[in-house]
């Protein structure tokens, strides 16, 4: 029985080889000593944790999954569906979400549809960057229900999935930077599974897991790590084995895992399964997942990795919890931070961003009654601001639309997709042509994103137009509006190549709100 003004909810991950639900009920606020400071934050329990077995990775292998399939997720649903009901959970406090498997599904929408019309629940397919966002959730919700700190330095982490691997850097609470890589522990068990002979698999595997191990940490922004955390199954799994204490955060040292593996390399696979008391393609993904930790922990020269007890479903709680931003977002420090680092990333000058990302602010704060966007709007500002010229990495004469492109081919969680939309339009439009009726992606977009784009982008014009120089020779800027007119005072007196440069970047503003744009100098009328 729940208790009295509780909510109950469900969340469901329907993965590659099982649908998994929480039903959880939030049942007010709990006292939590996080980084030596006490804070309230609600509380939940966890009424069922319900795991029906479905193999959805056919997904993976060919792309499609067949009547067979679809009817299993339906059933597995329906069953959670008929006890998240027991519950008495409405039905619009289930959420269901489908991670790589229903991603690279050819038949994604007809599975979603299907699952839809004989359950009620709607399948929402995420991709890396969501998935990204959520285990931070989740891992950030664990920190602090332990008394640790999330705000020290560089901390990979990384969600070792059936079908692909969700790979995390955290930098000073912040998640700076995420990536899918197309490693997967069924996915690699399936390419070698064809090898009969025992030390022939072990070696192959563990070879392959070396260059991938290698090739995550070579895309990383920054190697200087102070943590390494695994999760996933198998992981878990492996963790169970080796510390078989009920901590929630298990630790595994690097000379015990060596220790463990070595005499598991020279028998054959079906002992390895007897020792390990699993079936045989379990064990196999065990001792894959003991090679990806291996070779982590000698790549990284860190002597221990932490597995917490932590699932993709403890990110969806986190979701539902009140003051949560929901699903896809992050706050303001958290999108920034993001932007830092691909500043960092693709070469831009931090002082350059910086200064340009504060003019922009300014001009947005002192325009407040003429665009009458939200704080959201200026936290897209800022973001598009700091990296509206990462594209000069890979050309600088056609910059701006190589900016768009990389946020378009980065992860970007804590962004919804019409916001990946607008700061990618914003820093399209920052410098030359503005949006014509020939740019089919512009005027794909909805009239009030289309308007917002317009908006930002004429203030991140403005505000690129005064470090024309790019050396922050103006910080300060003050707006005012007077007959028809945006006056823009700076504390400069010698401005005439700024007013040179605004004069060739203030069109998309008089256009968007029909004034003429004037830079004024200090002491000028």
């Amino acid at each position: 029985m729940t208790k009295a003004g509780a909510r109950v909810c469900c969340v469901i991950d329907c993965g590659t080889v099982q649908v998994r639900a929480y039903i959880v009920e939030i049942d007010g606020q709990s006292d939590l000593i996080a980084g030596g400071k006490s804070q309230v934050s609600p509380s939940y329990h966890i009424l069922e944790n319900l795991e029906r077995d479905v193999d959805c990775s056919d997904a993976l292998r060919g792309g499609t999954l067949n009547r067979l399939t679809m009817d299993h997720i339906e059933h597995a649903i329906q069953d959670i569906v008929h006890c998240a009901r027991a519950y008495g959970v409405a039905d619009n406090d289930i959420k269901a979400v489908g991670t790589s498997a229903m991603r690279e599904c050819i038949n994604a929408d007809a599975v979603v549809e299907w699952v839809l019309q004989r359950t009620g629940v709607e399948i929402q397919v995420i991709d890396s960057a969501e998935e990204a966002r959520l285990y931070f959730a989740a891992l950030r919700r664990l920190w602090w229900e332990e008394s640790r700190s999330i705000d020290d330095a560089p901390l990979l982490m990384l969600d070792i999935g059936s079908g692909a691997t969700v790979t995390s850097l955290i930098d000073g609470g912040k998640l700076v930077h995420s990536v899918d890589e197309h490693f997967g522990t069924i996915r690699v068990f399936e390419q070698f599974q064809g090898l009969t002979d025992s030390s022939d698999f072990v070696a192959t595997v563990d070879r392959f897991t070396h260059g991938a191990v290698r090739m995550i940490l070579r895309r990383l922004p920054q190697r200087k790590l102070t943590e390494l955390v695994v999760t996933g199954g198998e992981v878990r799994d492996l963790a169970h084995i080796l510390d078989r204490t009920q901590d929630r955060l298990h630790r595994i040292e690097l000379r015990q895992l060596e220790e463990w593996l070595e005499p598991l390399r020279n028998i054959s696979r079906p002992a390895q399964a007897r020792l390990l008391r699993v079936d045989s393609q379990h064990a196999d993904r065990i001792l894959l997942a003991a090679s990806v930790l291996t070779n982590l922990m000698r790549e990284t020269d860190m002597p221990s990795v932490t597995v917490p007890e932590m699932r993709l479903r403890d990110g969806l709680v986190a979701d539902q919890l009140p003051g949560s931003l929901g699903e896809r977002h992050l706050d303001r420090e958290q999108v920034l931070g993001m932007a830092q680092m691909l500043s960092q990333r693709f070469g831009m000058e931090a002082a350059y961003a910086q200064n340009t990302a504060e003019l922009a602010t300014q001009i947005f704060d002192q325009t407040a009654d003429l665009h009458r966007l939200s704080d959201r709007d200026r936290t897209l500002l800022e973001f598009a601001a700091l990296v509206h010229d990462i594209g000069a990495y890979i050309n600088v004469r056609n910059r701006h639309k190589h900016s768009m492109y990389l946020l378009h081919s980065v992860d970007l969680p804590g962004l919804d997709g019409v916001e990946v939309e607008i700061v990618s339009h914003v820093v399209r439009y920052h410098r030359r042509a503005v949006p014509q009726l020939n740019h089919h992606e512009f005027q794909a977009l909805g009239r009030s994103v289309r308007i917002r784009i317009m908006i930002l982008a004429a203030i991140l014009r403005l505000a690129y137009g005064l470090d024309v120089e790019r050396t922050q020779r103006i910080r300060n800027v003050r707006c005012e509006v007077s007959q028809g007119r945006l006056l823009m005072h700076v504390d400069r007196r010698q401005i005439a190549l700024e007013r040179w440069s605004i004069a060739s970047k203030s069109q998309m503003f008089m256009e968007v709100f029909g004034l003429q744009v004037v830079l004024l100098p200090r002491g000028g009328d």
